[in-house]
């Protein structure tokens, strides 16, 4: 091997040693506040849960509904 393909093939290596280096030691995680890294989640009104809630509840019924109509049609009809 040459040495241009030694250093071609470090290359990824040499990248992956930057990446740490700069996660370790550039960001500091260890002086982050735990706190600060922990996503909220943000707060849900009831009343808009229940009124989603409902909406769906009706859609459901509606296509329930449906679908006993169209069972109701087919079991009526001749087989063929």
């Amino acid at each position: 091997m040459t040495t241009d393909q030694i250093f071609a093939l470090s290359m990824p290596l040499i990248t992956a040693a930057m990446v740490w280096v700069v996660g370790m030691f550039i960001r500091r995680p260890w002086t982050e506040n735990r706190a600060d890294r922990v996503l909220q989640p943000s707060p849900i009104k009831r009343e808009g849960l229940l009124d989603r809630l409902e909406l769906l509840n009706a859609e459901i019924e509606g296509k329930a509904h449906l679908a006993r109509q169209q069972l109701r049609q087919l079991k009526k009809s001749p087989p063929t």
